[in-house]
């Protein structure tokens, strides 16, 4: 409530400016625009141009008894930034709730968190990953809308669409949640998207520079498996790149 108290002052004030201005110069626009654009910019510089952020709705804890995590990457907030409604706010502590698609970020009392409107969100940056908001779009054959994580970007990028679930089980007369991954992965060639979930998907891609990256794979001792799947492909895709003009 403070807060909103201290914007709303704000916002009067620059208000109350403008009208008593632009009365001694009716007949001067670009001066009254000019000043509309000094207004906003001391409005942005006084509360920080992460204001619209804190509109977010309370983020609740998981209530069930669990196994695993929710969150990528961390059970800890990490600084980093978002590109909110087309503003870079930063530094900022954020967490990814994966499972349940949600951007968490810690409110401006410094102690309670937030999530924030998905469709506000352009792209957010922490732990070493950027994860950017894709729309649905057949034509390029992406039929899924969400953020990815772009993992590689060049000729050729690389996106993980990152995804949570649980598996419930019962232990010592309890429910417990499991929690598991099954991100999924995709390549960006030639304005299209294509999901790869093996070597056979990645070389139909890759093909010509398959004998390339098979040397380099082989020279590092790494093969396609499940559990280093992102990694061959990264490093595919790094050499696809490499060698592509």
């Amino acid at each position: 409530m403070f807060m909103k108290s201290i914007l709303l002052t704000i916002l009067f004030f620059f208000f109350f400016y403008l009208s008593s201005y632009s009365q001694g110069y009716k007949n001067d626009t670009d001066s009254a625009n000019d000043n509309v654009k000094q207004s906003i910019k001391l409005y942005d510089d006084f509360t920080g141009a992460e204001a619209n952020i804190y509109n977010g709705r309370e983020y609740i804890p998981y209530l069930f008894k669990k196994t695993g995590s929710s969150l990528f990457e961390s059970d800890s907030l990490a600084s980093g930034w978002i590109s909110y409604e087309g503003r870079i706010c930063q530094p900022i502590p954020i967490q990814y709730d994966v499972a349940r698609d949600q951007v968490i970020i810690l409110n401006y009392d410094g102690k309670s968190k937030i999530f924030l409107q998905n469709e506000a969100i352009d792209s957010f940056h922490f732990s070493n990953h950027t994860f950017i908001r894709l729309k649905e779009n057949p034509i390029a054959n992406l039929n899924h809308a969400g953020f990815y994580d772009l993992l590689l970007n060049g000729h050729i990028q690389v996106l993980a669409s990152r995804k949570k679930n649980y598996k419930e089980n019962i232990r010592d007369n309890e429910v417990i949640r499991d929690f598991y991954s099954q991100d999924q992965f995709y390549i960006h060639k030639g304005n299209k998207y294509f999901e790869v979930k093996n070597k056979n998907d990645v070389y139909r891609l890759l093909f010509d520079k398959r004998r390339e990256i098979e040397n380099h794979l082989h020279k590092q001792n790494i093969k396609f498996r499940r559990d280093n799947f992102e990694e061959a492909l990264l490093i595919a895709a790094t050499i696809y790149n490499q060698q592509t003009n």
